[in-house]
């Protein structure tokens, strides 16, 4: 079916086609680059909440450092716990506890003793004296490096932020001393009251997930697998829908003072401006992409309705040519290869009208000249046959002659009579020669001219083998053109399908043209053979001539001995007897030769009929020949 459309269809539709391709694919790549890139701004700000979780964290960690590097730098403190005056130590830093306690989140202040022996809790004055070396590493490691350590531990009381400081008194260590600020739901609510995003702790035990604070329930968003994913490390994202909107889910996991992973921090938070920014985008992707194809169908359909109207009117000229009109250029126009193919087409057209006016021109003048040489045949044949006529009656009077010899040397006694009989027959022979050969003579004449006109029209016809291979070479140039111009449509694809239909018509055209010619030279060569059959003919024919005129010649030389013969038989009769022998030999030889003039007569009119024929048949193959060669029109009808 796709073949039965026509080209600018098929341009158009090829060009719609990849249009649509085109921008389908690029829709669809900006709406995933579009996608992509609010897919990173949403991770962006997940990933910047997540960060400002662990900023806070880390600036209540520095304030609870803060707090107790203050603590540990008084004098007093110095004094009381290095003397380990445990009521003096709480009577000075209790007022200062309420208050911090009260305004600023401060849960725990209290004093060790190394290792991690609690010597003062200020929060919980009466209890002291335990051992926290097994699970506050903080303290430990203060009371080892006698450096400060800070940021999330567990307790007795939980996980919280906290401060730990080295004491020394007159540069000998003497302790620590903690601070620890609030760190669970009130530290989570702030966070989204904050930031408007939810937020949840996830502690990690054993690959099981407790809830520790959250303002968005018990159960966690993500599944187990994705919370142990984000445990190990790899954050996880993810979009879900709840009652409120979409929300954008983010996991990653939180360590605490010493780097190792404690849980896994879960935040959520509306995408609903994502969503709709990401739907603004697809649909003004949409219009675009539906904008430019409109565009791209509006310029294909130009681009097509100008393509097959230059083929369209080019297409005609081509069959203009092929039926024969060469009077009207070829106008393509343009200089693509739709012009250089007209161009090309418009050169073979001129060569064509040249050399078909040409092989016009040649075929009248070979017609011509073969009606001229009809003619001279039939005269030659029509003289042939008077002198075949001739020489019979002359063979007949010889043979009358050669009886009358024989009867004359039998009668010897009425020699006198019978020589004058001779002689006056001898006469009579004497004017028949003459008039033979003069025939002969005639006929010689007529052959000479035969051969030159024969000869001519073999060299007329040496002319149009010329032209013919003129022709073909101008068809095989026709045909390269052709090829190459199948080979440019053959790239071009479905685009150029019917400049490659223009391409094989005019193949098409120069096979016909090197059909016509190889036909015309299959007649000029029969011609060339035919004139070469009568060459050979005509010139057998001279010689059979040449010999007749030699034979006539000595007949003549004959009959005036005859006469003479026949002259003195009359005085000299005593030598009738020898004269009349000589007389019967001498007419035995003319009956001889004459019978010879006969068999070349003959073999002449046979030569002669075979030219007339030979005539005829060329008369013919001019006649094809000129109808071949009138088929072409040359000029326009109004020239």
């Amino acid at each position: 079916m796709f073949e039965n459309l026509r080209l600018g269809v098929k341009l158009m539709l090829a060009m719609g086609a990849a249009i649509v391709v085109v921008a389908t694919m690029l829709t669809i790549s900006n709406l995933r680059a579009m996608e992509d890139v609010i897919g990173q701004a949403e991770r962006a700000e997940l990933e910047g909440h997540f960060k400002a979780v662990a900023d806070r964290i880390l600036l209540q960690s520095r304030m609870a450092e803060s707090l107790a590097s203050l603590t540990a730098a008084l004098p007093a403190t110095q004094d009381r716990f290095a003397a380990g005056d445990r009521a003096a130590l709480t009577a000075m830093l209790q007022p200062g506890w309420t208050a911090m306690a009260q305004g600023f989140g401060v849960e725990q202040f209290q004093f060790h003793t190394p290792p991690a022996t609690s010597f003062l809790r200020l929060h919980k004055p009466e209890k002291f004296g335990d051992d926290l070396s097994s699970f506050r590493r903080t303290v430990v490691q203060a009371n080892e490096t006698r450096k400060p350590a800070r940021g999330l531990e567990g307790g007795v009381a939980g996980l919280g932020i906290r401060g730990v400081v080295p004491v020394a008194k007159g540069g000998h260590h003497v302790g620590t001393v903690e601070f620890g600020l609030t760190f669970g739901q009130g530290f989570f609510d702030a966070f989204k009251a904050e930031r408007n995003v939810d937020i949840a702790l996830y502690l990690m035990d054993n690959g099981k997930a407790s809830t520790f604070a959250s303002t968005m329930g018990k159960t966690p968003l993500f599944d187990a697998a994705s919370l142990a994913n984000a445990f190990a490390g790899t954050a996880q994202i993810m979009h879900v829908q709840v009652q409120d909107g979409p929300r954008a889910v983010y996991a990653a996991d939180i360590a605490d003072f010493s780097g190792t992973r404690i849980g896994v921090i879960e935040l959520s938070m509306d995408r609903g401006r994502y969503v709709a920014a990401l739907a603004d985008a697809r649909n003004t992707a949409l219009l675009v992409a539906a904008l430019a194809l409109a565009l791209g169908l509006a310029l294909s359909l130009s681009a097509a309705r100008h393509l097959t109207t230059r083929i369209g009117r080019l297409s005609e000229s081509v069959e203009r040519v092929a039926n024969g009109d060469l009077a009207r250029p070829v106008v393509g126009g343009g200089a693509d290869e739709i012009g250089q193919l007209a161009l090309a087409v418009e050169s073979m057209r001129c060569r064509l009208h040249n050399l078909v006016g040409q092989v016009r021109s040649h075929a009248l003048a070979a017609i011509d000249s073969i009606h001229e040489i009809d003619g001279a045949v039939e005269g030659q044949a029509a003289t042939s046959s008077e002198m075949s006529a001739s020489v019979a009656e002359i063979t007949s009077t010889m043979e009358e002659l050669s009886a009358s010899s024989t009867q004359i040397s039998e009668h010897s006694k009425s020699v006198v009579e019978i020589a004058n009989q001779t002689w006056e027959q001898s006469k009579r022979g004497a004017e028949a020669m003459d008039l033979v050969m003069s025939k002969m003579a005639d006929i010689q004449h007529d052959n000479g001219n035969s051969l030159g006109e024969i000869l001519e029209l073999g060299t007329r016809s040496k002319e149009i083998s010329k032209v013919m291979s003129i022709i073909n070479t101008i068809a095989d140039q026709t045909k390269l053109i052709a090829f190459n111009a199948a080979l440019e449509a053959a790239s071009a694809g479905e685009a150029g399908r019917r400049f490659g239909v223009v391409a094989a018509e005019i193949r098409r055209l120069a096979d016909s043209v090197t059909d016509s010619t190889g036909e015309i030279e299959t007649k000029v060569n029969q011609i060339q053979d035919s004139i070469s059959r009568l060459i050979i003919t005509s010139e057998k024919g001279g010689a059979s001539i040449s010999d007749g005129m030699a034979a006539t010649s000595n007949t003549a030389g004959l009959l005036g001995g005859m006469v003479d013969a026949a002259r003195q038989t009359t005085s000299a009769a005593q030598q009738i007897s020898l004269s009349t022998q000589q007389q019967k030999t001498a007419s035995s030889q003319v009956v001889v030769a004459l019978r010879e003039i006969v068999t070349a007569s003959s073999h002449t009119a046979q030569s002669l009929a075979r030219i007339r024929e030979v005539s005829h048949e060329m008369t013919r193959l001019s006649g094809d020949l000129g109808q071949k060669v009138g088929s072409f029109s040359l000029e326009t009808a109004g020239a």
